[in-house]
């Protein structure tokens, strides 16, 4: 076990620095130390060397220049083992340094900063450090690299058991280097591409660095291996879910997770809102003004045969008698119960379920804009297609094209259905009616190649379970054109008294002009929803 005898600190982060440096000491490691560390170190009564009298080169360009000399690179550089190595580095009087202890300017947490300059920026990118911890990763057959704080009590505990660093841990801590580094590159050339090209939606180059949160236990499919991977640019995403109870959270369960939080977020937060859905499309949604217990009903009424097993998510607090409807009362499966918070007597009801996955999501709703402040990105064979995601509203334009028109109360509605309509899987098409106190959904088809067979399929889907009487006079949101009036007729035909698309068909007027015929109103915004 190779012995550590001197070890480089120079830390821009110091939180435990002086417990994990006087724990070294104790180990007889000699300190070498940099300007402001080294005054920590000092104020703390610890003995250490400056790096300006180490190697004879005082810090320049007030502090640009501090470690980048030979007798440190050199020190963390050369080969214990070859002879010709060890002849240059008694040649030249550089000293092995065996421990690199040293993490970076804070760059992207500085960029974030709304007062940041380029000036500012440019200041906050790291020289010494990169170079220093990529030297001592490239030697760590030689040379621990410690890049940051959440490894100093195994340091302390391998040289208490060890007397020295394993070689495991020694390329563990190397490979973390190089994945510190490529995020740290990516941020910069990030940063700088958005600088000097404000304007460019779509960046030339796209650099990302992802970590590991979790294996799931298979993909999609038992076969297919899989894993949850957190975006590092991001500091808001699933990766900050907590689970209070219920099976690991597998591949589909996260693309459910994340597309029923998207849909929560769609909506109003004064509200409450429930959505349930199976393989990312909704079953059932409603909103509802006065509780969370009559949003679940309704959202639940639209489609109980597909919500046994769904996922359910609600944008409020989770009450007592909503776990109590869940679990005691309509005794249903639910695969995943989502919410920011869960009252203390909800959990207990629900933890009745022991394969529930109880997830709180705690104020994601509340970061809208961090949420989407990065792109959506699907793999293709070969690379990778992005894109914006789709979370500006849903009505570019209101544009109530019949003779018909509709009522404040019609319109509230009709965006309500359209909105369900954007999150189901295209093509779809959404019934929905006014209740007392909000809005609900009555039948939702989804995933079909025709207009005209999704409106058929998600009439089919209300009649079966009993909404046939709330067909008539409900409306109904469909996420394109109608390319032939076949489609627009099936939803008259069942009872919808209003109806939204995007409009675009080159057929438009043919539309219109049936609408008018059928007495119903039709009403395009401007703006297609599909979802592939």
């Amino acid at each position: 076990m190779k012995k550590i005898e001197r070890a480089i600190v120079s830390v821009f982060d110091k939180k435990s620095i002086i417990e994990f440096v006087r724990s070294l000491t104790k180990f007889g490691v000699e300190i070498l130390s940099t300007g402001g560390t080294g005054s920590l170190l000092k104020e703390n009564g610890i003995n250490f060397e400056k790096i300006s009298d180490y190697t004879g080169s005082p810090e320049m360009f007030d502090g640009r220049v501090k470690t980048l000399h030979p007798k440190i690179e050199g020190g963390i550089l050369y080969r214990r083992e070859l002879n010709k190595d060890i002849d240059d580095a008694l040649k030249y009087n550089i000293p092995p340094i065996d421990m690199v202890v040293c993490n970076l300017y804070q760059f992207k947490e500085a960029i974030v900063k709304p007062d940041i300059t380029l000036t500012d920026a440019l200041e906050m990118i790291d020289i010494g450090g990169p170079t220093m911890i990529r030297a001592a990763a490239k030697n760590f057959p030689d040379v621990v690299v410690v890049p940051n704080s959440n490894h100093y009590n195994e340091i302390i505990e391998e040289l208490e058991q060890l007397g020295g660093i394993s070689d495991k841990t020694r390329a563990k801590l190397a490979q973390e280097v190089f994945a510190i580094m490529a995020d740290y590159n990516a941020a910069i050339a990030n940063y700088l591409q958005s600088y000097y090209n404000p304007d460019q939606i779509m960046k030339t180059n796209l650099f990302n660095a992802y970590e590991k949160v979790q294996d799931c236990r298979y993909g999609e499919n038992w076969d297919q291996a899989a894993a949850y991977y957190k975006n590092l640019s991001c500091n808001e995403g699933l990766h900050n879910l907590k689970q209070l109870g219920g099976k690991e959270i597998s591949f589909n369960n996260y693309l459910d997770i994340d597309a029923c939080i998207q849909i929560l977020l769609d909506f109003d937060q004064n509200r409450f809102v429930t959505a349930i859905l199976k393989h990312t499309s909704p079953n059932g949604i409603a909103i509802d003004r006065t509780t969370q217990l009559e949003s679940i009903k309704m959202a639940f009424k639209t489609d109980p045969l597909s919500a046994f097993g769904g996922i359910w998510g609600v944008n409020k607090e989770l009450t007592a008698n909503v776990a109590d409807f869940i679990v005691n009362k309509e005794k249903i499966f639910v695969e995943v119960l989502l919410a920011p918070s869960f009252e203390n007597e909800a959990l207990e009801i629900l933890k009745q379920k022991k394969n529930m996955r109880i997830i709180e999501f705690g104020d994601l709703l509340n970061k809208r804009d961090l949420i989407y402040r990065n792109h959506e990105i699907r793999g293709v064979l070969g690379g990778i297609l992005v894109q914006e995601y789709d979370h500006k509203t849903v009505i570019k334009e209101w544009n109530v094209v019949s003779k018909k028109k509709v009522t404040k109360e019609e319109k509230e509605a009709l965006i309500f259905a359209y909105k369900v309509s954007k999150w189901t899987k295209s093509n779809s098409a959404c019934f929905a009616q006014i209740s007392k106190s909000g809005l609900y959904t009555i039948g939702i088809g989804a995933g079909q190649q025709s207009r005209v067979h999704v409106v058929k399929l998600a009439a089919q889907k209300a009649q079966e379970f009993g909404h046939e009487a709330e067909l008539k006079d409900s409306v109904m949101g469909t996420d394109s054109f109608f390319p032939f009036p076949d489609g627009l007729e099936a939803a008259i035909d069942v009872g919808a008294k209003a109806i939204i698309n995007p409009g675009g068909s080159i057929h438009d007027d043919a539309i219109i002009k049936r609408a008018d015929e059928l007495n119903c109103a039709l009403v395009f915004c401007g703006k297609r929803v599909f979802r592939h």
